[in-house]
């Protein structure tokens, strides 16, 4: 049995936190960047909120990597 949507929500979440951090970049600062809010990129952090993919994208194109990189779940598996 694979991942729920809630757990892969949660997983890209994440992700998103991990390289925005690798880049030395606040939650603010990529917000402000995306064109969202920084209390909604918190939530997207948190696996709270469904980002859309535009944005997802804006979010990928901003921390210098790929979509792919962001749904890479391997390292979170045990």
């Amino acid at each position: 049995m694979g991942i729920t949507f809630e757990e892969k929500r949660f997983l890209l979440g994440l992700n998103i936190t991990y390289y925005r951090r690798a880049k030395k970049i606040t939650q603010a600062e990529l917000a402000e960047r995306v064109n969202v809010t920084s209390n909604y990129l918190s939530q997207i952090e948190r696996g709270l909120k469904t980002v859309s993919l535009p944005i997802l994208m804006d979010i990928a194109d901003h921390l210098g990597i790929t979509e792919m990189d962001l749904f890479d779940f391997r390292k979170h598996q045990k």
